[in-house]
């Protein structure tokens, strides 16, 4: 009797957890609980708009210290200062997108070049367009911080 309870015990749990899945697809785990999972892309947290600042690596140059703007209107304004280089502080101005589910695409309007950035918690991160970023020694170099 206590397998019977166990067993529909266990059905409630699934048609609970499962109930109403218009958008969201259920399976169930290794224990054979249900596991709900949707199928949107991950919502950008509302506060990732604001000011980015940080030290890049450089090949020939004490590195390039950055700040980037990120403003709600989809625009950037980007400050690239090459250290211990003559004349070398870049300013740009531009739009973003959102790429993928943490990631955003900065749109250089002169070139159309294209700079990709992982959404951090209270960072960003340089990454490709995948949202992959440098792993190993350099990586902490690669992190911009919300000021």
């Amino acid at each position: 009797m206590k397998g019977f309870y166990l067993l529909a015990g266990i059905a409630v749990m699934a048609v609970v957890g499962c109930s109403g899945c218009r958008n969201k697809s259920c399976c169930y785990n290794k224990d054979g609980a249900a596991v709900v999972e949707t199928n949107k892309a991950k919502v950008l947290p509302a506060d990732f708009y604001g000011t980015y600042t940080g030290t890049l690596p450089c090949a020939d140059c004490g590195g390039i210290k950055t700040r980037l703007k990120i403003n709600r209107d989809t625009t950037y304004e980007l400050r690239s200062e090459y250290l211990g280089k003559k004349d070398a502080v870049f300013e740009e101005s531009g739009v973003y997108n959102i790429v993928a589910e943490d990631v955003i695409e900065l749109i250089t309007p002169s070139s159309g070049y294209r700079t990709y950035y992982k959404i951090l918690d209270g960072a960003i991160a340089l990454s490709d367009s995948t949202g992959m970023i440098t792993k190993g020694e350099l990586a902490e170099y690669y992190i911009l911080k919300k000021q």
